[in-house]
């Protein structure tokens, strides 16, 4: 049932970007799996020289570089969205008048999950993504789930995990927003869905429309079903019912960070006790054990670059909170660090 070959052999597709982290192993699953395969991308050869290198001897692999092409993106049987590729991109557009399905890795992968009876926890929100979906699958794999991960980290290809898909596997993936958007074309939303928190960012992009980044967020759930799970972030549950309410047909809860008080969490701040409210309100619906959450998540150490203590020099911690990246963000680590009792020097 996972044969990639019965799955993509001889699938005329058309991947929209070489991507950075995880679609060159993506493409080579689909070269491997006998696909023919357009690869366009508006880097040049010359900037995307390592990409190529790798994907260098797979002769069922064209490539379109510097550039994109109309013709690439007709008479396919399937088109791959790079990411930041706005869904009225004329390429996109183009594809559509010909009825050719557009999806994206995250999507494409949990749509054969859910063909394959695999349970799929999803984690959305502007911050705190990475840390809860990695609460969620460590302490899955302490309790000695089937899991398969997936998120923003280089390297995460998506499809070469196939072959380790069940019926009793759990599907973690950290989506953002861009991500989303593949699962409103595949009309389908996770079983569990957690949506941390909802600050501006990314409005360059949605050309300075909070509604539009997010609606994209919200697809997240607008496609669960009666008996999925929603859990909301104290911080955004207002809001997103406030829209949403009547869409909504999933359960409801709201993860509140006072829940987690008392535990003996390793990540310092509110944000993290939220975050770990967030991941122990998914993985009761997961079926594990208050002392199993506990445990699991109290031994969880931080993810690297998120207000990451580094070392001790001299007396003064140095932490990097390099993703933190908009000013909510900051001021988050800040009000952290003060709550450590620390006097803090910014770089």
């Amino acid at each position: 049932m996972n044969d990639p070959k019965t799955l993509f052999g001889g699938k005329k597709i058309t991947v929209m970007g070489l991507g950075l982290l995880g679609g060159v192993g993506d493409i080579r699953f689909l070269a491997e799996a006998g696909a023919d395969l357009i690869v366009t991308d508006l880097k040049t050869e010359e900037q995307a020289q390592l990409s190529l290198e790798a994907l260098k001897d797979f002769p069922n692999i064209r490539y379109t570089l510097g550039r994109h092409e109309l013709s690439d993106f007709r008479e396919r049987d399937l088109i791959i969205k790079a990411p930041s590729t706005p869904f009225d991109s004329p390429f996109i557009v183009e594809a559509k008048k010909s009825g050719i399905p557009v999806t994206m890795w995250a999507a494409l992968f949990s749509r054969i999950a859910r063909e394959r009876g695999a349970t799929i926890v999803g984690v959305t929100g502007t911050r705190g993504k990475t840390t809860t979906t990695t609460m969620i699958a460590e302490t899955l794999n302490l309790v000695r789930k089937n899991v398969i991960v997936g998120g923003n980290t280089p390297g995460s290809s998506m499809l070469p995990q196939l072959s380790q898909l069940t019926s009793d596997s759990i599907v973690v993936l950290e989506l953002d927003s861009w991500k989303l958007q593949g699962f409103t074309e595949e009309g389908l939303s996770p079983n569990v869905s957690v949506f941390t928190t909802f600050y501006p960012d990314h409005l360059n992009y949605y050309k300075g429309s909070m509604d539009a980044y997010l609606l994209d967020k919200a697809a997240i759930f607008l496609n669960q079903k009666e008996g999925d799970m929603l859990v909301l972030g104290e911080q955004c549950a207002g809001m997103v019912l406030a829209k949403f309410k009547e869409r909504i047909k999933a359960t409801v809860v709201v993860a509140k960070a006072g829940e987690t008080e008392g535990w003996n969490l390793q990540v310092p701040g509110a944000h993290n006790r939220l975050n770990a409210a967030c991941a122990a309100a998914a993985l009761r619906t997961l079926s594990l054990s208050e002392s199993e959450i506990k445990e699991g998540l109290e031994r969880f150490k931080g993810v690297p670059g998120r207000l990451e203590h580094i070392t001790t020099l001299g007396g003064v911690d140095v932490y990097n909170d390099t993703t933190a990246t908009t000013p909510d963000a900051v001021r988050t680590a800040l009000m952290t660090l003060k709550e450590l009792g620390k006097s803090t020097v910014l770089i």
